[in-house]
């Protein structure tokens, strides 16, 4: 009697602890499938003209109102160079300096402009490497090269040498109103002793060679020609 009594307690705890379990722990269907985890959309990929603003074509003019249509690309093997063809100096290359859109033009000598090259090799696939070494025998001296993004304006100097502290003294109409408020901040410190203001003095920075500026005009395609190669 005693271990039938034993074995019928063992047996009511077993069934006990099973009828726990089956209730704490949910059963699962043998067909269940868990539903995905929403997957945020991709975001858009960035384009180059993000990444190199400078590209794209320009309506351009200088202080005499002559007007060109500049085109300017990437190197097609170095990220850092742009070709900016259109200009009556020919064709020639610029290095990025500080980015996005500051680039140092080092004194070379330039290649015939594109639509010049065109003509004179013929504007066909065979005549491609032929028309990257027309030379237009001309030779440049130093310049510099700003995009202003945000008043999508460019600006072109060929002849100063290029300013590494501050690029952008070569065009005073880029600093002039910084200029004007330094010295409104300026002219509000006064002497004790006259009460009146003090005179301050800039001094103009010498805008040498030729100034080209004006505004983009389109937005480049995603896939950019190869750039002709380097010229010493």
């Amino acid at each position: 009697m005693k271990k039938r009594s034993f074995l019928t307690f063992f047996l009511a705890i077993a069934i006990a602890m099973a009828t726990v379990a089956q209730t704490s722990t949910p059963e699962v269907p043998r067909n269940y499938k868990p539903q995905p985890k929403e997957l945020l959309p991709m975001p858009d990929s960035i384009t180059e003209n993000e990444i190199f603003p400078v590209l794209g074509s320009f309506d351009l003019t200088d202080k005499k109102g002559t007007a060109s249509h500049v085109t300017i690309t990437r190197d097609g093997e170095n990220k850092g160079i742009v070709w900016v063809s259109g200009l009556p100096q020919g064709k020639f290359k610029a290095l990025i300096k500080d980015a996005p859109a500051t680039y140092k033009i080092p004194a070379q000598k330039t290649l015939a402009n594109d639509e010049e090259a065109a003509e004179a090799t013929g504007d066909d696939a065979s005549a491609t490497k032929t028309k990257s070494k027309v030379v237009s025998g001309r030779a440049i001296q130093e310049g510099t090269l700003i995009f202003d993004k945000d008043a999508n304006t460019l600006y072109v100097n060929i002849g100063n040498k290029y300013n590494e502290e501050q690029p952008a003294t070569v065009f005073p109409e880029m600093t002039v109103a910084a200029d004007s408020a330094a010295i409104a901040s300026e002219t509000e410190i006064t002497d004790d002793t006259a009460k009146k203001p003090k005179k301050t003095t800039t001094k103009k920075p010498v805008i040498k060679g030729i100034t080209y500026t004006g505004t983009k005009t389109d937005t480049p395609a995603a896939a950019v020609e190869a750039a002709p190669a380097q010229q010493n």
